[in-house]
């Protein structure tokens, strides 16, 4: 099977940083981006990323599901749905404490753990 090119630009090295830092499987990050996972592990290499995950960033499977089918309704990928609810939680401090202080939200953090 030859692979279609695509180039690495600075928004699919990210989202490839994401996925790996996140703590996805090499076959999820591949069918995601596209690509086959032999060049997910290239890429991984080429750009000094690592496969050891950080737990504190991981999102659950039902988060990130929930994620992706955000983005999918809006033609965009996950890292950019992700990235567009830290900037506007943290561009709007009020929202963020709300978000955060939610006398519910303590159940949705010990769900996801």
């Amino acid at each position: 099977m030859t692979e279609k090119y695509e180039a690495w630009t600075e928004d699919r090295i990210a989202l490839l940083g994401y996925l790996v830092g996140s703590g996805r499987e090499v076959e999820t990050i591949a069918e995601e981006m596209g690509t086959t996972s032999g060049n997910v592990y290239r890429q991984v290499a080429r750009f000094g990323l690592s496969f050891r995950t950080s737990p504190g960033i991981s999102m659950s499977p039902h988060t990130y599901k929930a994620v992706g089918a955000a983005a999918h309704r809006r033609g965009t990928d996950t890292a950019t749905i992700v990235n567009r609810v830290l900037h506007i939680l943290g561009g709007d401090p009020t929202l963020l404490e709300n978000v955060l202080d939610d006398q519910h939200s303590h159940l949705y953090f010990e769900r996801s753990a």
